[in-house]
């Protein structure tokens, strides 16, 4: 019996299975040679079970450990449902992909296989191949001109463009997809855009993708023609050890309520588990690898992940859309988000938009191409570790928050581990847009562009922290607007160690010097930083320690232990 269903009051009961295991989407080849149809199957390429076509509330769905289900579980508008492994043999896995078989040999190394249907990922194993863009690597981005919303002008060395994606940064901190529609002596025309996506700036950055001329490299694949065409990262035929998946998620609870995943594997789907609009969705020891958009993406109320495992998430990690309350992530890892395969938009590792009443604990957050973890309003972000974030996308934080309503967020970020952040504009902890009502304490900062940014913010208080190796400044004060919004922060009882050449503090105002005083109060701070260059304030330009007390009024209390200094991007 591939799976079971337990009913309250009715005891166990069977499901009848699915005629048939779920097929290979695979179709005959036909036409080319090399023909690997013998190959014994690859050991990473189970078999596929069906799941339950129904589940009924109130139920718990058994899946059997070590084995693999096939397709999306249907959980939608579900109430007191559960789902777990049985039995100790590692967990049961659900993944809408299908295994491809029957390769024939294209040319050189690229194989192909006949597919009913247009993959949205592909892989190897457990490995998520690229689909096949231009320029190639190292080189990731192409430079192109746009003199208005809906044309590009560049000479590709392609005419074939019709059903490609274009992809292209309108910002350092966004990526946006535009369908094209033409291609012409040079110029591309755009398809529409979807919502309120940014239009390609004048100087453009971007790729194209999906097309079989764009193959040329290890680890791609293109879709043409009913077939699937791929180049292995070793070369090699990709017979029993390919995956091809739709767009589909792995568990649909969307407007479920009370459900619990416990003990689950899932992967190559759109999302892994998709709780949009639901209420007391708990996620427990569960693993979730390659989502093509996010691995959760939750709504409605009372999301818990715990002891999850989070990996290679085009998208996002974990993803708390737009009204979302009453939301706890513990003790999970989240690595690799927006950073596998060429870059794409992504929001960060954790995200909670618009969202109340989280707390985000004991996490480690590793290896994302935008933000670590992004909270917004009645938040605890405490004791998580934040390891390389802002790798791709710029003015970017390891840990983010804002308040563009300007009302008070009533956010504590504490006992946190921030390091190894990328791209000038990252700060280790960044309070952006009118953020205010946040507390900032005991967390260290280590290794990042900059260590802590507050843009237009307000009433916050920064304590009791540890700043070092910022290679351009440890705290940026950043006021962008008229009518001084920076204002009433306290910043007292950090330390401070300037062991990469950045400064202690930039003091930015597009105002005064006067407009600079009133950024905060800075007292029992410990200091470790070269005598010369240790503040740099609007309108006054680069203060001495000396400099900085006795202008700005400041530290009086506070201690400086002076330091040779040393070449930015270097360590003592």
């Amino acid at each position: 019996m591939a799976f079971a269903m337990r009913g309250t009051g009715s005891g166990r009961r069977s499901l009848l299975a699915a005629a048939a295991l779920l097929l290979s989407a695979s179709l005959p080849a036909a036409g080319e040679e090399g023909r690997q149809a013998g190959a014994a199957p690859d050991a990473r390429q189970p078999a596929l079970l069906p799941l339950p076509a129904h589940v009924s509330n109130g139920s718990t769905v058994e899946l059997q450990c070590g084995r693999t289900y096939g397709g999306t579980l249907d959980l939608k508008g579900k109430y007191r449902v559960t789902v777990r492994t049985v039995g100790d043999c590692g967990k049961a896995a659900i993944t809408p992909a299908q295994p491809v078989a029957d390769w024939a040999r294209h040319q050189g190394n690229i194989w192909s296989a006949a597919l009913r249907f247009e993959p949205a990922q592909v892989a190897i194993g457990d490995k998520a191949l690229e689909r096949a863009h231009f320029p190639n690597k190292p080189q990731t981005w192409a430079k192109g001109k746009s003199r208005n919303p809906a044309t590009l002008e560049y000479r590709m060395p392609n005419g074939d463009l019709d059903g490609a994606l274009l992809v292209y940064r309108p910002f350092d901190w966004m990526i946006e997809t535009r369908p094209i529609a033409d291609y012409k002596d040079g110029v591309v025309t755009l398809g529409p855009k979807t919502g309120d996506a940014f239009d390609p700036p004048e100087k453009v950055d971007f790729y194209v993708e999906g097309k079989l001329w764009m193959l040329d490299s290890p680890g791609e694949w293109a879709y043409a023609n009913g077939r699937l065409y791929l180049w292995a990262p070793d070369g090699k035929s990709p017979e029993g050890r390919a995956w091809a998946a739709p767009a589909s998620n792995g568990i649909d609870a969307s407007d479920s309520r009370q459900v619990t995943i416990d003990g689950v594997r899932i992967f190559l789907a759109q999302v892994g588990i998709d709780g949009g609009n639901s209420n007391d969705l708990h996620i427990l020891n569960s693993e979730i690898r390659n989502s093509g958009q996010d691995g959760i993406f939750a709504g409605g109320k009372g999301l818990l992940v715990d002891n999850a495992a989070i990996a290679n998430s085009v998208q996002n990690g974990i993803y708390g859309y737009y009204g979302i309350t009453d939301s706890v992530v513990t003790n999970s890892t989240i690595t690799g988000t927006g950073t596998a395969g060429m870059p794409k938009r992504s929001k960060g590792g954790i995200v909670f938009e618009e969202a109340s009443g989280q707390r985000i604990a004991n996490n480690k957050v590793l290896q994302s191409s935008y933000i670590g973890i992004r909270v917004h309003r009645n938040a605890l972000v405490a004791n998580n570790l934040i390891d390389g974030a802002c790798l791709v996308l710029t003015d970017c934080g390891g840990i983010y928050t804002f308040a563009r309503d300007k009302q008070a967020l009533n956010v504590r970020i504490e006992g946190n581990t921030v390091k190894n952040l990328a791209q000038r504009y990252a700060h280790g902890i960044y309070l952006d847009d009118h953020a205010n009502g946040v507390v900032v304490t005991r967390n260290i900062l280590a290794g990042n562009p900059g260590g802590l940014q507050v843009h237009n913010g307000f009433g916050n208080q920064i304590m009791h922290n540890v700043f070092s190796g910022s290679a351009y400044e440890h705290i940026l004060f950043n006021d962008t607007g008229e009518g001084g919004h920076i204002r009433h922060n306290r910043v007292y009882g950090n330390t401070f160690i300037s062991d990469r050449g950045g400064v202690t503090y930039r003091l930015w105002s597009v105002r005064d010097e006067e407009a600079a005083r009133r950024f905060g109060q800075f007292n029992d701070n410990r200091y470790s930083s070269t005598p010369g260059d240790f503040a740099e304030v609007a309108g006054i330009g680069m203060l001495d320690f000396s400099g900085w007390k006795r202008r700005m009024k400041q530290d009086d209390r506070s201690s400086l232990k002076a330091e040779r200094p040393v070449p930015r991007g270097k360590t003592m």
